[in-house]
């Protein structure tokens, strides 16, 4: 893992030390194959919820993976963030009692 990629996830898990996570009702969802590996949402990402990781299976030799759901507040930075619109988030709707 080269320098860059360390110094990204350990911002990543800081922030994430910092938050609680979120009970909101997003779910963050990624599409390996339109995903490069540039890192770009790491960065962005608020609460440290994505990380970077060598995957040899990838063709730029690197990958983003969910690494911790619950934290995602569904701020959609990754998402504006992505230039191969790899992530997206989406919120589900809260279900009402008497199931309306």
């Amino acid at each position: 893992m080269e320098k860059e990629e360390l110094k990204a996830n350990q911002d990543a898990l800081e922030r994430r030390a910092k938050k609680k996570p979120s009970a909101k009702n997003n779910k963050l969802t990624m599409v390996p194959l339109y995903c490069k590996g540039c890192g770009l949402c790491v960065h962005i990402c608020p609460t440290g919820t994505l990380q970077l990781y060598d995957d040899p299976k990838n063709k730029f030799g690197a990958s983003v993976k969910i690494d911790a759901p619950d934290f995602c507040i569904g701020c959609k930075m990754c998402e504006l963030q992505c230039p191969d619109f790899a992530l997206f988030v989406n919120y589900e709707e809260e279900k009402k009692e008497g199931g309306q």
